[in-house]
C-alpha cells in the first residue's frame, strides 16, 4: 500500500513538472483553440501514426529474424560443406590413382594435363575452363605458370578430388587460391575457381 502511494506521488510530481514547461504549456493552449472536428481529425492522425509506427517495427523486427535464419541456414551448408571436403580428403588419401613419375619433365601441354586431371576426378572437358597462360617467377630450376581454373557445375566431391589430384598428380602444381560459388538455379551444384602454379622444371 504505501508503495502504492509513493508511486502515486512520484507520478503526480512528475505530471506537474511537466505542465509547468513552457512548451507544454504552449501545445495545451494550440489544442485548446482547435475546434472539436480538428480534434478528432488529430486524434485519427495520432492514432494512424502510432499504428504505422507499430506495423513499421513489427515488419522491421519480422525481417530481422528472417535475415538470422537465413544466415544461419548458410553458416550451416558452408560448415557442412567444409566436413564434406575434410572428409573426402582422408578418403583421397588412401584411395588415390598412382601417379606416374616423369620427375617434372612431361611435355604435355599444360591444357591437356589440367582436362585429363579433371576427367579422373569425374569433370567432364565441357564443365572446365582453363584461362590463358601468364608468366610467372622464373628460377634456375624451373619455370612457373599461373593459370585460372574454372569449374562449372560441380559438386563438392569433384572439386576437392580435381584439387587433391592436381597437387599429388605426376607433375608439381601448387594450388594458390580456390573459391566456391553455388550455382543461382538452387540446384546444389558449384561453381569453382582454382588459381594455381605450373611449373616445368628446366
Amino acid at each position: 500500500m504505501a508503495n502504492g502511494n509513493a508511486l502515486s506521488r512520484w507520478s503526480a510530481q512528475i505530471t506537474d513538472k511537466l505542465s509547468e514547461q513552457v512548451w507544454v504549456q504552449q501545445l495545451r493552449a494550440k489544442w485548446d483553440e482547435l475546434d472539436p472536428q480538428s480534434r478528432t481529425y488529430l486524434k485519427l492522425a495520432s492514432a494512424v501514426g502510432c499504428g504505422l509506427l507499430a506495423t513499421i517495427l513489427t515488419i522491421s523486427s519480422i525481417w530481422k529474424v528472417h535475415s538470422l535464419k537465413v544466415e544461419l541456414r548458410e553458416k550451416t551448408a558452408l560448415n557442412e560443406m567444409i566436413q564434406t571436403a575434410n572428409e573426402e580428403i582422408r578418403k583421397l588419401r588412401d584411395s588415390a590413382p598412382p601417379a606416374a613419375d616423369t620427375g617434372g619433365r612431361d611435355a604435355t601441354p599444360w591444357n591437356t594435363h589440367f582436362e585429363s586431371t579433371a576427367g579422373t576426378a569425374g569433370i567432364g572437358k565441357e564443365n572446365i575452363e582453363i584461362s590463358s597462360e601468364k608468366p610467372g617467377t622464373g628460377g634456375e630450376i624451373a619455370k612457373e605458370a599461373l593459370y585460372e581454373l574454372t569449374l562449372k557445375k560441380v559438386n563438392i566431391k569433384q572439386a576437392v578430388k580435381y584439387a587433391f589430384y592436381l597437387e599429388s598428380g605426376s607433375r608439381p602444381v601448387k594450388l594458390r587460391n580456390l573459391t566456391l560459388a553455388p550455382q543461382d538455379d538452387g540446384s546444389g551444384y558449384l561453381n569453382v575457381t582454382l588459381s594455381v602454379s605450373a611449373f616445368t622444371l628446366k
